[in-house]
């Protein structure tokens, strides 16, 4: 092992950062384009310009590059989670508007990693329950947002529909197809559906 090996516990130094950071964004990148299953550390290598050699350095294999994505990931869906906005009184558009884009930027940089989240048979077999964490914790979070405002409702199944509904809209309308409808016309729409659903109008 390398003298910087994070397996050996120690700080990666400012090159061996760099290295890494180019690893895991060829690794998503390769995700994205071929899929978990068929991704190979092949695949990452040429991606990244790099050698097996120090691919190994950082990652024992193809699992651990991705649970490293799955937790940047995680880290990065807790944080939004945690500021979910009040869906209620002025402003309440304009602020779940914006949380509603950072959700879809993120999903446009990590929908490999999260499309593994949501098949449970590759998380299962591939990876362990990968997502099952990070998910119930960013449902529960909403979940307690939505409490405030809506009592009449089962939050967490409010919670799970709402992720749902915006997770799958951003996927199915994103892409080349030119018919597809501008971010702007998506994120306003969801808005005001998901404050409709949960408020009742």
């Amino acid at each position: 092992m390398a003298a910087d090996d994070p397996a050996n516990g120690r700080a990666l130094r400012p090159r061996g950062q760099r290295t890494r950071q180019r690893l895991l964004e060829a690794g998503a990148a390769v995700f994205a384009e071929r899929g978990y299953h068929t991704a190979r550390v092949d695949d990452v290598v040429r991606a990244a310009s790099t050698s097996h050699g120090t691919f190994y350095l950082y990652f024992a294999n193809k699992e651990e590059l991705f649970r490293a994505l799955a937790d940047e990931v995680a880290t990065a869906m807790t944080a939004l989670a945690d500021e979910f906005p009040d869906l209620a009184g002025p402003g309440a558009d304009d602020r779940l508007r914006a949380w509603i884009t950072r959700f879809a930027e993120l999903t446009d940089r990590s929908g490999a990693v999260l499309r593994v989240w949501a098949d449970p048979v590759a998380a299962e077999a591939e990876s362990g329950p990968v997502g099952a964490g990070p998910t119930a914790t960013v449902t529960d979070r909403i979940a307690a947002r939505i409490a405030t405002v809506a009592p009449d409702l089962d939050a967490h199944v409010a919670a799970i529909a709402v992720l749902a509904m915006i997770e799958r809209t951003v996927s199915l309308t994103t892409g080349p197809d030119p018919a597809a409808p501008d971010r702007a016309v998506v994120v306003d729409t969801l808005a005001r559906t998901v404050r409709f659903g949960v408020l009742g109008g």
